[in-house]
């Protein structure tokens, strides 16, 4: 009996076991599914056949006006400031040729009018002299002398024509006391500060009634009958910018004519800063032109027509010299020749007609992308 059990226990377990071999059999050979291959995204875009133009060369820029000339009146001398007819303030303008600066100066002029009759006194000591060792010099002599007046430069000095002559006039010390005189004459120039142009004082530090000496500043003054703005352009485009070429000007919300200027000069380096070169626009206003220095103006440079260009907005170039073109139905990078940049276009060359010019930003643009032109 208990064999019995044994040999059923025994057939049990072969038959289990037999169905797990056959299970892991058929778990083993069972065919694994089938990955699905992932497509890649083809990219909508924007994009048109080469076509080339003639386009006007027109350049605008934004910038401020300044004064053409800024100078710093500065005293020579010491002294007393003076009242003039140009009172000095700040704001207050005034004509050129008008004084601004008068330092008091009684006692240089005094001065230089002794020293100016003393050198009389000594060509009419030796005028006598000349007439009898110089006959042939006599008259321009006497004609000098003539000349001189106390309260007026004195007259250039006549030629001396010999050693002879030379000599004595030295040794009556003549030739000393005129350039004596010049000198003081030259000094008493410094007391007196005339306007070099039509202007403004920007800033005043001392008025009338202080003491002046050597080297101390008296204020500032702006010319306001010639402004100058400057403009700073790409290097690629400052090319098309020269000395001479005029302009237009609008000063910035206002809303009147156009002011009339041109550009005096254009540096030859790069900033390093801005990396844009400086053009320098001058305007000289006429009555009625609402300029002044401080304000912002924007700038039209008008240059000659460009030809042959291809023109394409700034969001299709990048790093300023790549752009893509469509080659069956691919993305094809290209180092374009940038002629000139305006505004949000790029006018370019380099490209054949045939090609088809990608004109839009593509996000993550590579070489080879599919893509699918949009009308």
């Amino acid at each position: 009996m208990a064999k019995k059990h044994i040999i059923t226990i025994i057939g049990i377990i072969l038959i289990i076991g037999g169905a797990s071999v056959s299970t892991y059999t058929m778990l083993k050979n069972k065919p694994e599914p089938k990955k699905g291959v992932k497509k890649e995204k083809i990219v909508s875009i924007k994009a048109e056949a080469v076509k080339y133009i003639d386009v006007d060369n027109i350049q605008e820029y934004s910038g401020r006006v300044n004064a053409a000339q800024t100078y710093i009146l500065s005293s020579e001398v010491a002294g007393r400031i003076m009242r003039t007819n140009v009172a000095l303030k700040e704001g207050n303008t005034f004509r050129k040729g008008q004084k601004l600066v008068h330092i008091f100066d009684d006692d240089i002029e005094a001065s230089l009018k002794s020293q100016k009759s003393s050198f009389m006194n000594t060509i009419a000591s030796v005028l006598p002299d000349i007439k009898i060792d110089y006959k042939s010099e006599y008259d321009k002599w006497y004609g000098f002398f003539k000349q001189i007046k106390i309260a007026e430069p004195l007259p250039s000095l006549p030629p001396i024509n010999s050693d002879q002559e030379r000599f004595f006039l030295a040794s009556r010390n003549l030739i000393t006391e005129y350039f004596s005189i010049k000198q003081s004459e030259i000094l008493l120039a410094k007391y007196n500060v005339y306007a070099p142009f039509n202007g403004t004082f920007k800033s005043v530090r001392l008025e009338a009634g202080s003491i002046a000496s050597p080297g101390s500043e008296i204020g500032v003054i702006s010319r306001t009958d010639a402004l100058e703005v400057i403009i700073e352009v790409e290097p690629w485009n400052a090319k098309w910018i020269k000395a001479g070429d005029k302009v237009e000007v609008e000063v910035d919300g206002i809303e009147t004519k156009s002011i009339k200027g041109f550009v005096s000069r254009k540096a030859h380096i790069v900033d390093p800063t801005s990396q844009t070169i400086k053009v320098y626009v001058k305007i000289n206003p006429k009555k009625g032109d609402e300029i002044y220095e401080g304000q912002f103006v924007s700038v039209e440079f008008k240059g000659d027509k460009i030809h042959n260009v291809v023109e394409i907005p700034r969001e299709a170039v990048s790093d300023s010299k790549y752009i893509f073109t469509v080659i069956d139905n691919k993305l094809h990078q290209e180092e374009i020749d940038v002629v000139k940049i305006n505004g949000d276009s790029y006018f370019i060359q380099g490209l054949t007609k045939d090609e088809i010019i990608v004109t839009e930003s593509v996000f993550n643009g590579k070489e080879g992308m599919p893509v699918q032109v949009r009308n």
